[in-house]
């Protein structure tokens, strides 16, 4: 039954960096009818399956940037969905390169899709892993991109350079809003997008964590990994930083994600110590399942 009330469910929490107990970033929105999934991450879709909500049950998609941790689960996700039974398209939303990216994971399941058409014949759609996709343009005030369920989608310009475009998304429905930073800076398109939210899902870095994790890397002789993660630093702002952006634009709920480093339970305490000096209101550590409502 829809309501004029939206409830975030958190698929997945991580970073890059693979752990068992935090899958890649992805979320739902939903007013309890329609079901916004934002970003498939690594694992999402299992996620999805374990918060009773099949990909069958998911209206539409949006893509905040083409990095491979939003990404990579899609194929999955197409997939799961046309064997659950739905007879029509998905709808995904996503920055300049979505189109190739949706083609190209559609081809790498071509044989997979011909086989099972083969076997199960008229008892599956004959679309396949058929998606209507849609590549929008943004800058740093938010524009409506779609209407979903009656639900508002807004996207906004980020600051994830050298990644370009990168956007974050604000859903609104009956005055309630829940925004998605995605991968960030703090920068006038996050301040704008996230003005007066009653949710926002930001994107997370505590610096002295990850140094320990690089050096940990770099005793364990893997040097690569190590300064890959320092390179990090540069798109990806401390947490105080992202807080002090929420803080500017109002936001009723800080809700911590794509956690950097991705720690366990035990060390979310360290995580954000210190945060509640520089954001007055209320500040969540995301953990994969977690259901937020409002109203």
């Amino acid at each position: 039954m829809a309501t004029d009330s939206l409830e975030l469910v958190l698929l997945g929490t991580s970073s890059p960096i693979h752990t068992p107990h935090r899958f890649g970033p992805s979320q739902v929105i939903t007013d309890g009818r329609t079901r916004i999934m934002v970003d498939t991450g690594w694992g999402s879709t299992l996620r999805l399956y374990q918060a009773a909500m099949p990909p069958q049950s998911i209206d539409a998609i949006f893509i905040t940037h083409l990095h491979s941790d939003h990404t990579t689960d899609l194929a999955d996700f197409l997939v799961m969905r046309w064997v659950g039974g739905v007879r029509g398209p998905i709808q995904i939303y996503g920055p300049a390169g979505t189109s190739r990216m949706v083609k190209g994971f559609q081809e790498a399941m071509a044989a997979d899709t011909k086989y099972r058409l083969d076997h199960h014949g008229e008892k599956l759609w004959s679309g396949g892993l058929s998606a209507d996709i849609t590549e929008f343009e943004a800058g740093e005030e938010p524009m409506v991109v779609a209407e979903i369920g009656g639900i508002v989608v807004k996207a906004f310009e980020v600051d994830h350079r050298p990644v370009k475009p990168a956007y974050g998304f604000r859903l609104e429905k009956g005055g309630h809003s829940i925004v998605i930073s995605g991968d960030t800076n703090p920068c006038p398109g996050l301040l704008a997008g996230a003005k007066g939210a009653d949710i926002l899902v930001c994107d997370s870095m505590n610096q002295a964590m990850m140094k320990v994790l690089e050096n940990q890397l770099r005793t364990a002789g893997n040097e690569v990994q190590a300064s890959l993660l320092e390179d990090a630093h540069t798109y990806h702002a401390p947490i105080e930083a992202m807080a002090e952006t929420a803080q500017q634009a109002g936001v009723k709920h800080l809700v911590v994600s794509h956690m950097m480093p991705p720690v366990p339970v035990e060390q979310e305490a360290q995580f954000v110590a210190g945060l509640d000096r520089v954001f007055e209101a209320k500040i969540t550590v995301g953990r994969d399942l977690m259901r937020i409502a409002l109203g």
